[in-house]
């Protein structure tokens, strides 16, 4: 417990041991993993050093750097990448970021690129590898986004299945093409047969995905391609091959992404329930089950927005082991491993850091390695609540609630706390009780963080997940919004003083709140969609066509594009608003901030915008974040009426500068 004396302090200024530089540095964030035998092998993203992303492998007792210092390893594959790279008796293939191309690297040596040189810059991207036949082949993902290019090109970048020599003296083979987009191909154990997923537009994959099969003949080619899972209305998700060589995918063809195994020509449930045993793949390598020597399935299952990990036999009965945590992932993604014996994750909860671990059944978890080295005394660390949210149309939503929290002040008797609700992005993500130093950020000052899973959100059935489509802009607001006067209404918050903030969907969330309803108070938007079908013309392939779900078929649907974006209606909005953004963002183009803002410059509404130049969608480099959140907690201090405890820099409403 902390030894200072309690002193009363408005809600927002308390003092805290949580800087906005210990939020932006402090830590790693873990990407793609593999095993090589024992051997863990992971990509860690660093914000000390830009956002450089670095493969790491466990030795024994410590961790060492395998990719060189100047190298920055990761895929733009769908812009949001994963799948990063794949290892072999110690060769790591990975994809580096400057250039795309795929590149071979053995122990102690130099990497090696093994793909051709694009003939634009980027313009062929490589994610999702299986090795081949001792290591001599690789199969991935290919993005070719040189076919885009010139007279008479494709319309949009094409996405294949290919086949890659491990030594780089061949040219890559398509070996299976003809779909909008392909992920997860995954060899049987024999290495006789692969399998992978396909989809198409205007589907996502958590909505319609197809499993394919092939044969691998002995020139590494594939025939006798069939599909054996999915289709237009079945999302398939994670197919695996166990070690007998039966073939496993997760289906919710019930309305629940459940596990399934195939017998002949069926496909047998191991436990048909309302439970989530997969996630939206919006990055590639996710992995929320894995195979265990003793014939059990270890599994990552979402029941009500919850996580477990669960041994899973063939009879479909489970055991629940007692493991300190409540998040078995990355921000909800899990990249669960095994090795038969042992598996690894990475697992957190409200007061314990992200900790990549490898646990055998029945004995402690072992941590490999720690997220964040931040030591906080936990009177400080708010555990969330969750909470039920009656909607005003009578359905439900679902929040995390973290309350003020901070020994070290004691809160005003007349006064409740401001709000902030987060809106994760998405719209298909979903918020989980992990340790969260942004939440805990603010909280440690005084305000209540309402974290919402609205409707759209994941780990609720494919039901709720599909209750935000043609919805979009309409429920999911409604959703947040309710959530601050259910908690207002309880007296646990004050009405008067809600933000809300999200990044990307989130972003989107916030600039309607504002735009369509008067209840909050303030609105930071990072990387916001503001303007439909500006985004409908001019987002990645891997989106072009979500909004036709979400939204409906653009231009079809041209005036309910129009109706729902927030540019066009920003004469209807009266609180300020924060707006940050990334100078290279793909996914929701920087246009789109600057159209934003030229409509609250016109509509005289109080703003600010903040671009940093070299960042993509989401802030990577540790200054981008540390200014990021300095700037949003001065904000909240200019639109509430509260000075900080912080020395922050200043902030000039209505004006437009660059970070």
């Amino acid at each position: 417990m902390s030894d200072t004396h309690e002193q009363a302090a408005p809600y927002g200024t308390w003092p805290s041991p949580i800087s906005a530089e210990m939020v932006a540095s402090t830590g790693i964030d873990f990407g793609h993993r593999a095993l090589d035998g024992r051997t863990v092998y992971w990509r860690e993203q660093r914000p000390a050093e830009d956002g450089r992303g670095v493969i790491v492998r466990r030795d024994g007792e410590t961790s060492k750097d395998v990719t060189p210092a100047d190298v920055d390893v990761r895929t733009l594959v769908h812009e949001y990448g994963g799948g990063d790279f794949a290892v072999h008796d110690g060769v790591v293939f990975f994809v580096r970021l400057d250039d795309q191309r795929v590149y071979r690297q053995s122990p102690d040596g130099d990497p090696t690129a093994i793909t051709p040189k694009p003939e634009t810059e980027r313009g062929l991207r490589y994610a999702d590898f299986a090795i081949a036949d001792g290591g001599r082949d690789l199969y991935c993902v290919r993005e070719n986004h040189d076919a885009a290019t010139g007279e008479g090109g494709a319309d949009e970048p094409v996405t294949s299945l290919v086949r890659i020599a491990a030594d780089g003296d061949e040219e890559p083979e398509v070996v299976a093409s003809g779909h909008d987009f392909y992920a997860a191909p995954t060899l049987s154990p024999e290495g006789d047969r692969l399998a992978w997923l396909t989809w198409d537009h205007p589907r996502m994959p958590w909505d319609g995905t197809e499993l394919h099969v092939a044969e691998v003949n002995d020139d590494g080619t594939l025939s006798a391609e069939r599909v054996v899972m999915g289709g237009f209305d079945e999302s398939v998700f994670q197919p695996a091959w166990r070690p007998d060589g039966t073939l496993h995918a997760v289906s919710d063809r019930t309305g629940w992404w459940n596990l399934y195994r195939r017998d002949g020509d069926e496909w047998v449930p191991y436990r048909e329930e309302r439970a989530e045993y997969g996630v939206p793949q919006w990055t590639f390598g996710l992995a929320t089950y894995a195979f265990l020597d003793d014939g059990r399935v270890a599994a990552v299952v979402t029941r009500e927005g919850e996580q477990a990990l669960e041994l899973i036999a063939p009879d479909g009965s489970r055991d629940v082991p007692d493991l300190p945590f409540a998040t078995f992932g990355e921000r909800g993604a899990p990249r669960l491993r095994s090795d038969g014996e042992s598996l690894s994750f990475v697992a957190s909860d409200p007061a314990t850091p992200p900790r990549l671990v490898r646990w055998t059944p029945g004995e402690d978890p072992e941590v490999l390695q720690y997220g964040s080295d931040v030591e906080l005394d936990a009177a400080y660390i708010s555990t969330p609540e969750h909470v039920t949210v009656p909607t005003r149309d009578g359905a439900e939503a679902h929040a995390l609630v973290y309350p003020p929290t901070n020994p070290d002040v004691e809160p005003p008797d007349d006064e409740r706390p401001p709000v902030v609700v987060f809106a994760h992005g998405g719209p298909t993500a979903a918020t989980h009780p992990a340790f969260d130093l942004d939440a805990q950020y603010f909280t440690s000052r005084g305000f209540a963080v309402a974290d919402v899973n609205y409707r759209g959100s994941t780990g609720y059935g494919r039901a709720y997940r599909e209750a935000l489509y043609g919805e979009w802009g309409v429920l999911d607001v409604r959703d947040c919004i309710d959530t601050a006067n259910h908690l207002a209404d309880s007296g646990r918050v004050d009405s008067d003083r809600v933000a809300v903030k999200g990044g990307s969907a989130g972003g989107f969330v916030v600039l309607s709140a504002l735009a369509f309803h008067d209840d909050v108070a303030a609105g930071v938007s990072y990387y916001g969609v503001a303007d439909l079908a500006r985004l409908a013309e001019l987002t990645h392939k891997f989106e072009s066509r979500y909004l036709d779900q979400l939204v409906g078929p653009y231009p079809d649907a041209a005036d309910t594009y129009e109706a729902r974006s927030p540019v066009h209606h920003a004469d209807d909005i009266t609180a300020p608003v924060l707006l940050l953004q990334g100078g290279d963002d793909q996914v929701v183009p920087l246009s789109q901030a600057e159209e934003m803002v030229e409509a609250l410059t016109a509509s005289d509404v109080p703003h600010e915008l903040l671009v940093f130049e070299d960042e993509q969608h989401g802030f990577r480099r540790a200054e981008s974040r540390q200014r990021a959140h300095e700037a949003e907690l001065a904000f909240y201090g200019e639109v509430f009426g509260f000075e900080s405890d912080d020395d922050l820099p200043g902030l000039e409403l209505s004006t437009n500068r660059r970070a």
